[in-house]
């Protein structure tokens, strides 16, 4: 299994990279120090997850996780953040991140959350699993009807909310699929009514509440 790391803070790197090793047996960590260099690791290898600095030398922010985004579409993106703004961490979810581990955990609290994410969880800090979704409900304290709402899905549009909450547009969703765009927005817009999301930002944090797998 490969995981690449981009983070252009060397000794980051290398100490998270020890880290990452104890995840599984057999796994193998690549290194970028830029979403360039991360393009360039993609173009022959087949990554599992990327696990994403926000602040990178050359770009900060909401602009690191576009370019990420639009140059490296197919693998499922996890932020690394000293920051923990609610509204930060949501802003990642709604340009494709997976997760959002802060880079203030100890040491079991990190290898615990990616160890979450890599079993296909979607981990988010507590911080932000307290906000309210659709006004309907709050996640932190949700019923066990309400946890379950993905179950409720077909098989088709179980595995299309895979792709979605995975951050995948539907235009790589319809090519991974080999059905039409027309299709997958057809069955976007089924899934966010049954679980009562209006976009993917909530359908992600229901899906966070409810354990709903996403590899």
């Amino acid at each position: 299994m490969n995981l690449l790391l981009i983070d252009d803070h060397a000794l980051f790197r290398e100490g998270l990279t020890l880290l990452l090793s104890k995840l599984s047996p057999g796994i193998v960590i690549h290194e970028a120090d830029s979403v360039e260099g991360a393009v360039d690791e993609c173009r022959d290898i087949t990554f599992r997850m990327a696990l994403l600095d926000l602040h990178l030398a050359a770009t900060s922010g909401h602009e690191t996780l576009d370019t990420f985004r639009c140059r490296i579409p197919d693998v499922p993106m996890v932020v690394l953040s000293g920051d923990q703004d609610p509204q930060l961490i949501k802003a990642s979810i709604a340009r494709g991140a997976v997760g959002f581990v802060p880079k203030s955990y100890t040491s079991d609290m990190m290898i615990a959350a990616l160890q979450f994410i890599l079993a296909g969880g979607i981990y988010l800090p507590a911080c932000v699993l307290d906000t309210e979704v659709n006004g309907a409900h709050r996640p932190g304290t949700l019923t066990p009807e309400a946890s379950n709402l993905y179950s409720k899905l077909s098989p088709r549009q179980q595995e299309v909310a895979r792709y979605l909450l995975q951050g995948l547009s539907n235009k790589t969703i319809a090519r991974r699929l080999n059905i039409s765009e027309g299709t997958i927005k057809a069955h976007v817009s089924s899934i966010f009514q049954i679980v009562g999301a209006r976009n993917r930002v909530e359908a992600v944090l229901i899906a966070a509440k409810g354990g709903f797998s996403v590899m």
